[in-house]
């Protein structure tokens, strides 16, 4: 299973990179990406991962930029700060999210759900129902 982190606090990145590998020590962590633009970028010229990790507020805007720039297709757990208005957003499009700090049993369920689907990429996440959240 293929992961990348979209994270802008570097601590933050390196302590969820480490949960990941103590779930599962098979798990790639093919990039850790900062920003928007560079996770624009890499999402255009790399193959995409199985599952991303993606913190909202990114050092350069809103990560749900990135949507607007790139068609993903595989799924997306966002990590926020208690962040009310999104938690109803995700809930209602069926997407993950974790709230930071990142409790381990709470990154442990969701990895092994995803890891239980497979790689299954889909259609793409449909950035409109990003439109009020930035």
């Amino acid at each position: 299973m293929n992961i990348v982190i979209i994270e802008d606090e570097e601590f933050a990145a390196r302590r969820l990179e480490r949960m990941i590998y103590e779930i599962d020590s098979e798990i790639q962590v093919v990039a850790k990406l900062e920003s928007v633009s560079e996770s624009v970028k890499w999402l255009k010229n790399a193959p995409h991962p199985d599952l991303i990790f993606m913190d909202i507020h990114l050092e350069d805007n809103s990560s749900f930029i990135i949507f607007s720039n790139v068609s993903i297709c595989c799924p997306v757990v966002f990590t926020t700060a208690t962040d009310e208005k999104s938690s109803i957003i995700f809930r209602q499009n069926n997407l993950d999210y974790l709230l930071k700090p990142i409790c381990g049993e709470e990154l442990k369920k969701v990895i092994l759900k995803y890891k239980n689907l497979g790689h299954q990429n889909g259609n793409p996440i449909d950035a409109t129902i990003f439109t009020n959240l930035k």
